[in-house]
C-alpha cells in the first residue's frame, strides 16, 4: 500500500471516529437495549425516537422464513417509563395475483418500566420489567413476553466503561422471539469517541455488533448471530429541552 494510500484510508477512519457523538443502544425491535436484547437503561425524559430496521431470517431464531424488517416510533415521557409502537413487514401470498410479497403487517408494542434507578457509587443495579405485545398473550405476535433485566455499568481498563445485561423473558403463547435468559455486555473502548463493541446471548444465539451515533442524533448499528445472518438498523433520536 502506497504511502499516500495509507493516509487517505486514514483521514477516512479518523473523520469516521470524529463524527461519533453519544450512542444511545437501540434493540432490534426498537426499544432500548443492545442488540437484540433489552437492557435496563433508559432514555433521557421527553425522548422522542424513531427508525427502521432490516432482518435476515437467520437472526431471528427461526421466527421467520423470509428477510424482513419493521419500522418503529417510541416515546420516553419519563426517564423511567418508555412506550414504543412497531410494524413488521410479513410476506404473505397476494388475494389476487397469488404472488408472493410483503402486502401484510404486524402491529406490535412494548412497555417498559424502570422501578429502580442504578446508582454510580453503590453496587445495585437499574432494574427494568417490560412488556412486549400485552394485547397479544392470545394472538400471533411473535414478540409476545414479558421480562426482567437488570444492568450494570462499570469503569476499568482505562476505558470509558462497561455495561453488563442479565435477564430472563418468558413468552406468552404465540411468543418466539424471546424465551428464556439472555445476557450481554457492552464495551465502549474510548473515552473521547463513543463507539460501541456488542456482544450478546439472546435466548437462542450469540450476536456480535458495533452501534454508534452520527450528529447526535442519527444512531445506528449492525450484528449478526454466530456468523450467520446480518440485522441493521437506523433511527433518529431526539430529545425535548425544557
Amino acid at each position: 500500500m502506497t504511502k499516500f494510500r495509507r493516509r487517505w484510508l486514514g483521514g477516512i477512519l479518523l473523520s469516521f471516529l470524529l463524527n461519533f457523538q453519544v450512542a444511545k443502544a437501540q434493540q432490534l425491535i426498537g426499544t432500548t437495549g443492545l442488540m437484540n436484547i433489552p437492557t435496563a437503561e433508559m432514555k433521557p425524559a421527553a425522548t422522542f425516537d424513531g427508525g427502521v430496521r432490516y432482518l435476515q431470517k437467520e437472526v431471528t431464531g427461526g421466527v421467520y422464513s423470509f428477510h424482513t424488517g419493521l419500522y418503529y416510533v417510541s416515546f420516553t415521557p419519563f426517564d423511567f417509563v418508555e412506550l414504543t409502537f412497531r410494524e413488521t413487514l410479513l410476506k404473505t401470498q397476494h388475494s389476487v395475483t397469488k404472488r408472493m410479497g410483503y402486502y401484510q403487517q404486524d402491529r406490535s408494542t412494548s412497555i417498559r418500566v424502570r422501578p429502580l434507578a442504578e446508582r454510580e457509587q453503590r453496587w445495585w443495579p437499574s432494574i427494568v420489567v417490560g412488556v412486549n405485545d400485552i394485547y397479544s398473550a392470545y394472538g400471533d405476535s411473535p414478540y409476545a413476553s414479558v421480562y426482567g433485566v437488570v444492568t450494570k455499568h462499570l469503569d476499568f481498563l482505562q476505558a470509558d466503561g462497561w455495561a453488563l445485561t442479565l435477564g430472563y423473558a418468558a413468552p406468552f403463547k404465540a411468543g418466539k422471539m424471546y424465551d428464556g435468559l439472555f445476557a450481554g455486555v457492552d464495551y465502549r473502548p474510548f473515552r473521547k469517541y463513543d463507539l460501541h463493541l456488542t456482544a450478546e446471548y439472546d435466548t437462542y444465539g450469540v450476536n456480535i455488533g458495533l452501534k454508534g451515533c452520527f450528529w447526535k442524533s442519527l444512531n445506528v448499528f449492525a450484528y449478526t448471530q454466530e456468523f450467520k445472518g446480518i440485522a441493521l438498523g437506523i433511527s433518529y433520536q431526539h430529545t425535548i429541552k425544557f
